[in-house]
């Protein structure tokens, strides 16, 4: 697979539009099939009990929030080698990648100590004791897949800011098919195999999470060996810790956002085990929908990195990006709203479990427009280099407005589960409307090219 090409001025807003699609397709498709093999995972654990789709999401949250932050961190990838791409760097470009996977080891040690840790940190958060040993064992076994799936990362982060989005998407629909499978033969017992329940499904997940980066690496070895500058220079201290302070600016960016729906989990919880898990459906589903913007947002991030990295204009990228993130997100807030019973029927059959579900859904298709422009308005931001504000956007939004009302509206006056979501609608438009403010603020002035 080849390097992608030069950059190209955009004849208007329609070319820039159709360019910008054509790049986010493949990546959305990725995206969705990242999240699909959760959604596998918990539409297989219900079919055991809601004791273990309840362990299943309590055990995802938990993995997802100890390991959001090396996630993150991989998006230093998108404007660092975007604009070293855009300036025919080719050599800064490799030298990204080098650097990338070795912050990516040294963020691992932590979250292997977190993954290990998860059973006193559940209790500590007042998680149901019934879900909370089960959902510990899940993460345990989690460990055996970290390395790859960091590594995955970095390397899908890179080849995704030049412009090469196919193999990443090959290589996931490749696990996405291997998990169902070793879902099937581990979780239930199958061709010999002792039924490991919970633990199987995130054994499943590791091996998977194996496959995924060699596979990864063969679809897209032609690109990897014409950037891959050796290993020289990946440890070298300062740019090392100059990638490191942007990769975690991003990653407690991404963190903060991911964490407060955690903590909006946490809440739930705490509410109770139907609560929670008509949460783990409704936040599951509200997942899926948001890989859309997300990969609009991540072409945004391309796109823009590009432009900037080859001194070309880029606003009228970043503002049909924006457009294109909020007009795809009308679909699923009609579909949250309209067939909130059939979307919470498809995950249980629990009656108490789908009528919660059904409470909240709606909820979750309100904040759908916000999250559209807020998802792509950071791609946008991200490819320009600019890190820092939507860091602030998030602890204002989500952890000043939105998870404060939300405590007040579920335990306070008695909203229950739908105070918890109306929370999140409130902070999730803070967050849009001060990354849009930024965007307007950034077109203002000259945005240079990072050095690293």
């Amino acid at each position: 697979m080849d390097a992608a090409p030069q950059v190209e001025r955009a004849a208007g807003s329609r070319d820039e539009a159709a360019r910008i699609l054509r790049l986010a397709g493949p990546v959305m498709v990725a995206y969705l099939g990242t999240i699909s093999m959760g959604t596998v995972d918990m539409k297989m654990a219900g079919t055991i009990s809601p004791a273990a789709l309840g362990a299943v999401a309590l055990g995802h949250m938990w993995s997802i929030a100890s390991a959001i932050i090396a996630w993150g961190a991989a998006r230093a990838l998108d404007p660092v080698v975007a604009q070293a791409h855009g300036a025919g760097d080719v050599r800064a470009a490799g030298l990204g990648l080098t650097r990338g996977l070795a912050m990516a080891a040294l963020l691992g040690v932590p979250i292997v100590a977190l993954y290990a840790a998860a059973g006193p940190a559940l209790r500590l958060l007042g998680q149901p004791e019934a879900l909370v040993g089960t959902a510990a064992a899940y993460c345990r076994t989690l460990i055996l897949g970290l390395p790859a799936i960091l590594a995955f990362a970095v390397v899908r982060n890179f080849l995704q800011a030049l412009g090469i989005v196919r193999p990443a998407t090959y290589a996931i629909l490749l696990a996405n098919v291997g998990n169902a499978a070793l879902n099937w033969v581990l979780m239930f017992g199958k061709l010999g195999f002792p039924a490991l329940g919970v633990v199987g499904s995130a054994l499943s997940t590791s091996l998977n999470q194996w496959l995924m980066l060699g596979s990864l690496v063969f679809f897209a070895r032609r690109s990897l060996f014409a950037y891959w500058p050796g290993w020289a220079g990946a440890f070298e201290r300062a740019p090392l810790a100059r990638l490191s302070k942007l990769g975690l600016t991003l990653g407690f960016q991404f963190g903060f956002e991911v964490w407060a729906f955690h903590a909006a989990g946490f809440m739930m919880g705490r509410l109770g085990a139907v609560p929670f898990a008509a949460h783990a459906i409704a936040i599951n589903l509200a997942t899926i929908s948001f890989m859309i913007p997300s990969g609009i947002g991540a072409a945004s991030a391309t796109r823009v990195g590009h432009l900037v990295g080859a001194e070309l204009p880029w606003r009228r990228a970043a503002w049909t990006s924006i457009g294109l993130g909020a007009a795809v997100m009308a679909v699923p807030t009609a579909s949250f709203v309209l067939a909130a019973r059939p979307f919470a029927s498809f995950y249980s059959s629990d009656a108490a479990v789908i009528a919660a579900a059904v409470s909240i859904l709606p909820l979750a298709g309100a904040f759908q427009l916000f999250d559209g422009v807020q998802a792509v308005a950071f791609g946008v931001l991200r490819g320009a280099g600019d890190t820092r504000l939507p860091v602030a956007a998030n602890v204002v939004g989500y952890w000043l407005l939105g998870l404060p009302a939300g405590g007040v509206l579920a335990f306070s006056l008695g909203w229950g589960a739908r105070g918890v979501w109306s929370g999140l609608v409130i902070g999730l438009a803070a967050v849009a409307a001060l990354l849009v403010a930024r965007v307007v603020q950034l077109g203002r002035r000259r945005v240079g090219r990072l050095a690293i």
